[in-house]
C-alpha cells in the first residue's frame, strides 16, 4: 500500500487521485498515519461484498445469486 504525506497529498492532488485509482494510498501527518483514500470503485465493491455476505447469512440468497444482483447493479449504474 502505498503512503503520501498530507503536504505532498495537498500540492499533488492529481497525482494523489491517479495513486488512489491503483490502490489505497495512506495519508500521513507528523510521520504517523491519519487517513486513508481509496477509489470508488474499491468502496462500492467493498460495500456490496458485504451486503450479499449480509444476505446469505439471513438466508435471503446465496453467492451465485448474490454475484448476479450484484454485477445487474453495478452494470445499470455505469
Amino acid at each position: 500500500m502505498k503512503t503520501m504525506t498530507a503536504a505532498k497529498a495537498k500540492t499533488h492532488f492529481g497525482e494523489f487521485l491517479d495513486s488512489v485509482q491503483r490502490e489505497p494510498v495512506i495519508v500521513t501527518k507528523n510521520n504517523r498515519p491519519v487517513g486513508i483514500m481509496f477509489s470508488m470503485q474499491d468502496a462500492e465493491d467493498k460495500m456490496w461484498g458485504e451486503r450479499a455476505l449480509a444476505a446469505q447469512s439471513e438466508g435471503l440468497i446465496g453467492i451465485a445469486a448474490s454475484e448476479t444482483l450484484m454485477n445487474d447493479i453495478l452494470n445499470a449504474a455505469n
